[in-house]
């Protein structure tokens, strides 16, 4: 029987072979990207410059790259950083003591790796740059190190005035962001509507929230949408709450809130489009209102429920800010640049000394990295073909933080670029070698692997071998031989960065419960602040509470990855599996959401205390250390008897003044339901078997 983590694997691969998201595909980008190298192609044949004309084209040809990244912002630092980087690999790659150059490796690939890890966006861009480094011996050939270097540069530089020119889609990429976060919420919506269990998916949240905070500049209506998700979120839980208060009996008002979670989720993927479409279909917001106040709910009693209203009115507020960010109308909103680079990092160094322990992922990845590239230039420099330095190439993009990412891009990238090659290599036998026909061809290969970017990576990795083919060798090598050589290096490489994985690993697997645990303790930090936003409402504290929001979404995100990454694993526990981590975090979700309700039910001018909440809240407490030691696999403290405690906190609520009512009834019915999911998770994480 094939272990489920291998046939995982196997899934993937065959998926992402056939991957092809053409919505994806940026046709406008792509043209202006590959305008960019046909400048630089001009610039050099009209100077008659061909010394340094490879390098300025490649520090063009990897600008628009960086551009084209998906979850990059197409403003013109990120072509001038990777040119930057780049020179620095050429200069690094250009030692020609193999030692040297081998320890230089190390050095580089280790620094670049470890810094990237502290975003997304700098992690692809650094990767991107340390091409150059592998590529710097073939740049240097008939120009000096430091020429190559500055012609990089130059070529960027290129790259970062084009993507100043119209059409210039301004803010496209955190109006992306902000609409994924929309259409999560949305997502989120229609799932309650059909089950109030369902549980949230915050991932997109939680990114959303983390990418936009970093930007210096935003349009205010951006930044007052990036603030609402928390409004939109807690209104949606309240619908939902209320809904699954309702007696099965009572099927008008089931419907009903079913009905407002619906409309909520059709107008957010409206707005969602709004704010990323050129033209946008227009809005009957009355049409909306009125078929939900035609409901037989709201015509029985003559008004709509609080929590449908409420979310009407969040909708509303959001539907201004989708307005102003599609037309523009807003200011910008921009910290000091000095105090934004200096705040940036400040934070970006304490990010790296947070992470400098050696059982860190990140530390981890970049040793490994660094090993890997140290084999591979090593390897290089003996083999015996002219196209050795495609082996480091290779295994520089291949090697992932995971094994499903390293197996999925090494198997597409061999697969890829093997076609790309046999492509470029019977191309060449027809094409005659001369300038402008091999521009012609650069050019369309640049073309469409800046269309395909984001479209398949398969394709792309053929088109990038057909672009280096022309740019750097059939021009006056043998095209058959030199295929041959390439492809069977591309191969050697790729092989290399799996089989040092296997050898190095990183099991996501192994990590699930730690992981598991640190999620539990967010949950139990917004458990308690819940809790004490009932029993205090004079104490509570708004940014303390988003804060920790934040973090339970960046700690639901950092399971769900790597619990997604575990499933395509050849490996076992000690600890949960993929499966058991993913269904505990179900049921502490369902726990979550009932505290979202309680917290929600507190208005912002309620000052009055409940009785017995904090009794209560201390159990609750004690409950989630018991789960967070569980998930460990460290000796747990004795069970909670949160029944109890659950029942002692209904006696001490049944009286109390008119005013306090509706909380009351919200706390009493939403924590039966937190009791039970603790209880559920308790039990699922006690049947684990830590032997493994």
């Amino acid at each position: 029987m094939v272990n489920p983590g291998v046939a995982e694997s196997f899934r993937r691969v065959g998926r992402d072979l056939r991957s092809w998201t053409a919505g994806e595909a940026a046709p406008v980008l792509a043209v202006r990207a590959a305008s960019g190298i046909a400048v630089v192609m001009v610039v050099v044949q009209f100077l008659d410059m061909p010394g340094w004309g490879q390098a300025a084209i490649m520090g063009a040809w990897l600008g628009g790259v960086g551009l084209l990244t998906p979850g990059t912002r197409t403003e013109p630092s990120v072509p001038l950083l990777i040119g930057l980087v780049g020179a620095g690999g050429i200069v690094l790659g250009a030692l020609d003591q193999p030692v040297l150059l081998v320890a230089a490796s190390v050095i580089y690939a280790l620094t670049l790796t470890f810094l990237g890890s502290i975003s997304q966006a700098t992690g692809v861009t650094l990767t991107v740059s340390g091409l150059l480094f592998f590529l710097s011996d073939h740049l240097t050939e008939d120009t000096a190190v430091w020429t190559a270097a500055v012609a990089v540069c130059a070529g960027a530089l290129v790259q970062a005035l084009a993507a100043l020119l119209p059409p210039r889609y301004r803010w496209a990429e955190d109006r992306r962001i902000l609409a994924e976060a929309w259409r999560a919420l949305a997502d989120d919506a229609e799932a309650l509507a059909d089950d109030p269990n369902a549980p949230f998916h915050t991932e997109a949240l939680a990114e959303a929230a983390r990418e936009l905070d970093k930007r210096r500049a935003l349009p205010a209506a951006v930044v007052d949408a990036r603030a609402q998700i928390y409004a939109l979120s807690t209104a949606i839980g309240r619908v939902a709450s209320a809904r699954a208060r309702a007696d099965a009996r009572e099927a008008d008002t089931v419907a009903f809130h079913s009905e407002a979670l619906g409309l909520a989720a059709r107008l957010l993927r409206h707005l969602a489009d709004e704010i990323t479409t050129r033209r946008p279909t227009a809005l009957d917001w009355e049409a909306l209102l009125e078929g939900l106040a035609r409901n037989p709910v709201a015509t029985s009693t003559g008004s709509i429920p609080t929590e449908i209203s409420g979310l009407l009115r969040t909708l509303h507020d959001t539907e201004g800010y989708a307005g102003r960010i599609a037309t523009g109308s807003d200011d910008v909103i921009a910290d000091p640049a000095l105090a934004y680079a200096t705040g940036q990092a400040r934070e970006a160094v304490e990010q790296l000394g947070s992470r400098m322990r050696w059982k860190d992922p990140s530390v981890q990845h970049a040793l490994r990295r660094a090993g890997v590239i140290a084999l591979a230039v090593a390897l290089s420099l003996t083999w015996p073909g002219g196209h050795g330095y495609w082996i480091p190439l290779t295994a520089w993009l291949v090697l992932q933080a995971d094994f499903a990412g390293t197996l999925t891009r090494g198997v597409t990238r061999a697969l890829g670029t093997l076609g790309g090659v046999v492509a470029a290599s019977m191309v060449s036998l027809v094409v005659p070698h001369v300038p402008l026909w091999l521009s012609l061809i650069v050019l369309g290969c640049a073309l469409l692997a800046y269309w395909t970017r984001p479209v398949s990576m398969l394709v792309f990795a053929a088109a990038v071998a057909g672009f280096t083919v022309f740019q750097i060798d059939l021009s006056g090598d043998d095209p058959l031989r030199a295929g041959l050589d390439r492809g069977v290096s591309t191969a050697v490489g790729a092989s290399l960065s799996i089989g040092f994985y296997m050898l190095a690993p990183t099991w996501q697997t192994r990590r699930l419960g730690d992981l598991l645990a640190e999620l539990v303790d967010a949950y139990s930090d917004y458990a308690r602040l819940a809790l004490d936003r009932q029993a205090h409402p004079d104490d509570y504290d708004a940014k303390l509470m988003h804060s920790v929001i934040d973090k339970v979404r960046a700690k639901r995100a950092a399971l769900s990855t790597a619990a997604d990454q575990a499933k395509a694993e050849p490996v076992a526990g000690p600890g949960p599996l993929s499966s058991d981590a993913l269904g505990a975090e179900e049921a502490l979700s369902r726990a979550a959401r009932a505290l979202v309700a309680v917290n929600a039910s507190v208005g912002k001018e309620e000052a009055a205390a409940l009785p017995g909440v904090d009794v209560f809240a201390d159990a609750v407490d004690g409950a989630y250390r018991r789960l967070a030691a569980l998930a460990k696999g460290e000796h747990s403290p004795s069970r909670v008897d949160l029944e109890t405690a659950a029942r002692r906190l209904e006696a001490a609520l049944a009286e109390g003044d008119s005013e306090t009512r509706t909380r009351r009834s919200v706390l009493r019915w939403e924590i039966d339901n937190l009791v039970e999911a603790l209880d559920d998770a308790g039990l699922l994480m006690a049947s684990w078997d830590r032997r493994a």
